[in-house]
């Protein structure tokens, strides 16, 4: 299988903010966050960071306890980045916790669920990528060329 592309656009809509499309998912505003200049109300990426790493772990455990034949009655999460700044005064997310309430059926169902989700958790394609190198491939044109 793959590799697989999932392609956005993104377009500046103001100072600090910008409007994600891609195909049929819903539209999605995002900018900085209020603490760095930005609105409030808009998603920002610290958020969708979080979120990438929570989204995936439902994801990976739906479909490992899927596989396993394991009936989850209810999945929620409640996760918090710690963002950072390091010893070059960067900003970097330091950690992600993710704390997963999953209700089964019995105690029975209640071991293999706790088995599955350490098993998702080392699957988890987001939690594995998050020291993936990123390229940068910026199209830079003047006014009169994106004009045309």
């Amino acid at each position: 299988m793959g590799p697989f592309e999932y392609r956005l656009e993104l377009t500046a809509t103001g100072r600090k903010t910008g409007r994600f499309t891609g195909g049929e998912v819903p539209h999605l505003s995002v900018g900085a966050p209020p603490e760095f200049g930005g609105p409030e109300g808009v998603w920002t990426p610290e958020h969708l960071f979080v979120a990438a790493v929570s989204s995936c772990l439902m994801t990976t455990f739906s479909a490992v306890a899927a596989t396993a034949g394991l009936e989850v009655l209810a999945y929620s999460d409640s996760a918090t980045g710690r963002l950072v700044r390091d010893d070059n005064r960067l900003f970097r997310m330091e950690s992600v916790t993710l704390r997963p309430r999953i209700v089964v059926a019995d105690d029975e169902a209640a071991e293999r669920a706790a088995r599955l989700i350490e098993k998702a958790e080392s699957a988890c394609l987001i939690s594995r990528s998050l020291a993936a190198e990123v390229r940068v491939e910026p199209q830079i044109v003047t006014q009169a060329v994106a004009a045309r």
